[in-house]
């Protein structure tokens, strides 16, 4: 029996994004290609202010745009917006409005509001007590709370004797919780142990150039004597492609490539042609890939450089989007 399931995501403690990936697609039932093995529908609720799009929030974002259909969601906007939170209420298939110092209390009871299984998943970071006021309204509007930080892990009110003490002021022991801990687990509530940050820190221009050289460098040092020069400029290209797409993804922002990396990718087409006008005549390059392993990869075409880019994250509204043999 299908059944809906209402999520909404809140907390600025750091996560790993690779990691969040993996535990939603686990514990939503997300295959290898993205694509759902039940019949349950998964709907969230994010936050789009300036200060709410937290690393968490950005995660869960770019997972749902992977998921094949993509997971609606509904936006609580803010009045104060930044790049991320614009993205966010732009993608959103609903949006509920909010006060700047409300977000939360809306996120809450928009939530609390819904039908179906509810649940909070919360990147908890110590001393931040709007946070903390929201996990104790989502236990008593009886909203599963669960961890990102940790594995998907059950966060369980407090016992009320851990709050009361005896006459000379000690604190009793708190029984075990009776209640069935969710999967992963269960513990108790914020603050939650520190975990690395999934940060991409923009390198400067020197320090990809001296990587891209490097690369190089060691490329030409093991490759035998006959290789083409086209495979150490396609390195080049791929290793300038890849910090420019990762760090529009880490600000949910669209690809723009440097001039550096758009100068390589004209310098590698230009050696191609000229390595196919005096070779033997080849297959049409349009022509899918053989898929060894049947696993395929989505490509959205980006109007800015008139080029197929790998997909990324969750892409804007009416972009065009391929399979290609991964």
């Amino acid at each position: 029996m299908a059944t809906t399931i209402q999520i909404a995501v809140a907390g600025s403690g750091p996560v790993d994004r690779a990691t969040v990936t993996e535990l939603l697609d686990d514990w939503a039932h997300i295959d290898s290609k993205g694509r759902p093995t039940t019949d349950d529908e998964v709907q969230l609720v994010l936050p789009a202010s300036a200060g709410h799009v937290t690393p968490a929030v950005k995660a869960v974002y770019n997972w749902s745009g992977e998921v094949d259909p993509e997971v609606p969601y509904t936006a609580i906007v803010a009045q104060t917006l930044d790049k991320a939170s614009e993205v966010i209420r732009d993608n959103a298939e609903d949006a509920v409005p909010a006060q700047d110092e409300e977000v939360y209390t809306v996120l809450g009871r928009t939530l609390a509001e819904r039908e179906g299984a509810r649940y909070l998943f919360v990147a908890g970071d110590e001393g931040d007590d709007d946070l903390r006021e929201l996990v104790a309204y989502a236990h008593d509007e009886d909203i599963t709370v669960l961890d990102l930080r940790d594995a998907l892990k059950q966060i369980n009110p407090p016992e009320p004797e851990e709050a009361a003490g005896d006459e000379e002021g000690q604190v009793e022991d708190a029984p075990e919780a009776d209640e069935e801990p969710c999967k992963g687990g269960s513990q108790t509530l914020v603050p939650l142990p520190e975990q690395p940050a999934d940060e991409t820190e923009e390198e400067t221009l020197e320090e990809e150039v001296a990587a891209a050289h490097r690369e190089v460098v060691d490329i030409e040092r093991h490759r035998p004597p006959n290789a083409d020069v086209v495979e150490v400029l396609e390195a080049v290209v791929a290793h300038l492609r890849l910090v420019d797409e990762s760090n529009a993804a880490a600000r949910l922002a669209e690809v723009r490539y440097r001039p550096i990396t758009v100068l390589a990718m004209k310098g590698l087409e230009s050696v191609k042609s000229g390595a196919v006008q005096s070779a033997e005549p080849v297959k049409d390059v349009a022509q899918p890939a053989k898929r060894a392993s049947g696993k395929v990869r989505k490509e959205w075409f980006n109007p800015a450089t008139e080029q197929w880019e790998p997909l990324r994250g969750r892409p804007r509204k009416d972009v065009e989007i391929r399979e290609v043999a991964a």
